[in-house]
């Protein structure tokens, strides 16, 4: 028993597998834990990839409505200036249409004053023949008279004749202010024809307008070449009409110069003498294209009738310009 005692107490401790046992469990917890961690790592890089796309796809749309935002802009831009040429077409084709008002209003009145004037006339002989009848008539009752009546009705002969030529006059000078009023619309129709549907040609109630920059340089009485061209096509048309044009008709083209109300400094004195200068220009071309110089007529008017009252480019160009007038003298 002794010896037994003895083999227990000198026998050693054997901890190996505690200590294997408990390597074991903290290896399996770190590797639970490393585990753990790659989850955790793949989990947040999903996470930051898939945040990082949708970064990228709304950069992406950013860069689509910046893009649609510029052409919105543009097309806006494009509109305006649509609209505000639009807005001077129609300021235009205003004033067009206010100048054909006028000459229609200044022909209705003209008009009405011609027959007012006819039946005013038509009155006066109708008085006189009535009044030749009761003279005739008495004439005839009382030969104690017949002196005094003769003179008197030779008179009465004499003023109902004036009448008469007076109302024929009226009459021709009617026909005549129609007949010119009808060849003026035809020679505006074929000039219009001719040099085409331009903004700087036009007609403003009984005149045709053109830009002096369609005839001249600036501050210059000198015709251009493109200048001569178009007034080549307004002689054209001038000739054409006045063959149509009666002989008792005494007709005249009234060529009007106007500048803008901006002073000059170049060798003429003043937009007066420029206007009148360019005026003059014009004649002396229309003479040698063949229009007989009598039915020519120079005029300058300055700044003094001007189109438009404004200070923009655009409405001081309006009032440089060359007017065409086919009247009678």
């Amino acid at each position: 028993m002794f010896a037994s005692s003895r083999r227990r107490r000198h026998s050693p401790i054997d901890i190996w597998p505690g200590f294997v046992d408990a390597l074991a469990t903290v290896l399996m917890v770190i590797i639970f834990v490393l585990m753990t961690f790659v989850v955790a790592q793949l989990y947040l890089t999903d996470a930051i990839t898939g945040k990082e796309e949708a970064l990228a796809s709304l950069n992406k749309k950013l860069e689509s409505l910046t893009l649609t935002l510029d052409d919105e802009k543009k097309l806006n831009e494009q509109h305006q200036a649509k609209n505000t040429e639009l807005s001077v077409l129609l300021a235009e084709l205003q004033k067009q249409i206010n100048g054909l008002k006028q000459e229609v209003d200044d022909h209705q009145a003209e008009k009405i004053l011609a027959v007012q004037k006819n039946k005013t006339l038509s009155e006066q002989i109708e008085d006189l023949s009535q009044q030749l009848a009761k003279l005739t008539a008495t004439l005839s009752s009382s030969d104690s008279k017949n002196k005094e009546l003769d003179q008197e009705l030779s008179a009465l002969k004499l003023q109902l004749d004036s009448t008469n030529v007076e109302l024929k006059t009226v009459k021709d000078k009617h026909n005549e202010n129609n007949r010119l009023g009808q060849l003026r619309s035809e020679f505006f129709t074929k000039l219009k024809q001719a040099v085409g549907n331009r903004s700087d040609m036009r007609i403003v109630g009984d005149r045709f307008v053109f830009q002096s920059e369609v005839l001249f340089d600036k501050g210059s009485a000198e015709l251009g070449i493109e200048g001569k061209q178009k007034l080549d096509q307004l002689a054209e048309a001038l000739k054409e009409i006045s063959n149509k044009i009666p002989n008792n008709l005494n007709w005249i083209l009234r060529v009007d110069g106007h500048t803008d109300r901006l002073p000059i400094h170049n060798k003429f004195a003043s937009n007066w003498e420029l206007s009148s200068a360019r005026a003059i220009s014009v004649v002396k071309y229309l003479t040698e294209k063949g229009i007989d110089s009598k039915h020519l007529v120079a005029a300058g008017f300055g700044e003094h009738q001007p189109m438009d009252e404004g200070d923009r480019e655009e409405e001081l160009a309006r009032n440089r310009r060359i007017e065409f007038k086919l009247d009678q003298r």
